[in-house]
């Protein structure tokens, strides 16, 4: 529970204390040494089991009517004294989200306030913005939303002790992470890592080829092996552009031809030798020598 908030609805018919959201954007009052006493809290919306009463500001603990207390001492807006401590509440609350201030005389009870979310504005007697006391219009429509006290409102509660300022705890969020070391990088390879997940194995290829292999000792493995992806590379572009160009040469060939099938003739050499043999040779004219 938070320190800065102090509740003595009990018996009232707002008796349900206030949700988190509000409580931290009410933070500040902790910072300003201020204690809120709440006579009625948070209620049960429109429909839902439970007493209700007045408007809708209240439900789910979204606004409280509060008293002020200071050192012990309860703080009354009638004092000139306490004034400038309320126009601070009210400054301070609309650059963290409090939307909603309600005030002056005839408007509850003297020295009491109404503060929460909601419709923003500001109101006095019989709820009417028109009878706001001039100090709450003027502390009110003074003050812009603050956009860092807004991500802070909206942020999660901080749950770490190591500090008491919330945007500290916002900001730094839990302790950065170590960083992971960097795996070493592999020399595999497609193949040898192929090979692995395959087999099972857990076969590591050397960054340098052993300094004894003729020619290649000590070679950056992971340079030959882009060398060599690029030699692949080339030869397999070059043996495309070859098929494509025979392939192309027989399709020009073939347009000039006959349609008609063409019968191959597969001639028996060692039948024709020995015929020849047998007819002799013509000895010096390239003719076959018996024998």
């Amino acid at each position: 529970m938070a320190g800065y908030i102090v509740y003595q609805n009990q018996s009232a018919t707002r008796n349900q204390p206030l949700n988190e959201d509000l409580i931290k954007r009410l933070k500040y009052l902790e910072d300003m040494g201020i204690t809120a006493q709440v006579f009625s809290g948070g209620q049960p919306g429109i429909g839902e089991e439970g007493a209700r009463t007045g408007s809708t500001r209240h439900d789910h603990g979204n606004a409280a009517d509060v008293f002020l207390f200071k050192d012990g001492r309860k703080l009354d807006w009638a004092n000139p004294d306490d004034l400038p401590i309320f126009e601070q509440v009210v400054s301070q609350g609309k650059a963290n989200g409090v939307t909603g201030f309600g005030a002056g005389p005839g408007y509850m009870q003297e020295g009491s306030m109404h503060i929460g979310m909601g419709n923003p504005g500001v109101w006095g007697a019989g709820g009417k913005s028109d009878n706001a006391p001039a100090w709450l219009k003027a502390a009110y429509g003074g003050t812009k939303i603050d956009p860092v006290a807004e991500v802070v409102a909206a942020g999660p509660a901080s749950t770490s002790p190591a500090s008491d300022n919330p945007l500290f705890n916002l900001i730094q969020g839990k302790a950065a992470e170590a960083p992971k070391p960097e795996e070493p990088k592999s020399n595999n390879g497609v193949l040898v890592d192929a090979y692995n997940k395959l087999t099972g194995s857990k076969i590591e290829m050397p960054s340098k080829l052993p300094d004894n292999i003729p020619l290649l000792g000590g070679a950056d493995i992971g340079k030959l092996s882009k060398g060599l992806s690029a030699f692949s590379t080339a030869s397999a572009e070059n043996d495309a552009a070859i098929n494509k160009q025979i392939s192309n040469a027989a399709a020009r060939a073939q347009s000039g031809r006959n349609s008609q099938p063409v019968e191959l003739q597969f001639v028996d050499f060692a039948a024709d030798r020995r015929r020849q043999k047998a007819l002799g040779g013509l000895g010096g004219l390239g003719g076959i020598r018996l024998g």
